[in-house]
């Protein structure tokens, strides 16, 4: 079973800053639960992307202006001394799924998230699939439609109907 002991929620800033607050609440929740760098295994870190799992880069999300290749795990892992990944948060919340949820002792599944944007994480086989730039299960790039509401820069894709910036452009839209 999992248990969620602790958490923090703040906005996300700009990256200097909102680095700085991870780390302030990570030390505060390390502090609070007695833990340290000898008796935590590994930090994780979910993100939507696009981004480099491998190299723990964030590359340049659009809902994160600014967030254009920050090396964020290497930054953590620097200040906190605890073994740092970064994965997309749809194929993060696909593995905690498959591990610990609904999905639990299936092969395949698909594990969808519908927030900022739309996106998809992978189980093929029994393991994550990423793909080659971890981008594998992004359905939000497809386009439905020649007009539509605008998601990750293309007007009538799936991410733009879908997700919750384009539901409010839906919204608008009806109203005028």
């Amino acid at each position: 079973t999992v248990e969620i002991v602790d958490k923090s929620v703040f906005a996300t800033t700009k990256v200097n800053e909102t680095i700085a607050q991870i780390l302030k609440e990570t030390d505060a929740m390390m502090s609070k639960h007695m833990l340290s760098s000898a008796n935590t295994n590994a930090i994780g870190i979910c993100c939507g992307g696009p981004l480099d799992s491998k190299k723990g880069v964030v590359m340049s999300p659009p809902n994160l202006p600014g967030w254009d290749n920050i090396p964020i795990v290497s930054e953590v892992e620097k200040l906190t001394g605890i073994k740092t990944s970064l994965h997309n948060d749809a194929n993060a919340c696909a593995l905690a799924e498959w591990k610990f949820g609904a999905g639990r002792g299936t092969e395949n599944m698909v594990f969808l998230t519908f927030g900022t944007g739309l996106g998809a994480g992978l189980i093929l086989d029994g393991k994550l699939y990423t793909g080659t730039n971890d981008n594998a299960g992004e359905v939000g790039h497809i386009r439905l439609s020649k007009f539509g509401p605008v998601g990750y820069g293309k007007a009538g894709s799936f991410e733009g109907f879908a997700s919750g910036g384009g539901i409010a452009q839906l919204a608008k839209t009806a109203l005028k």
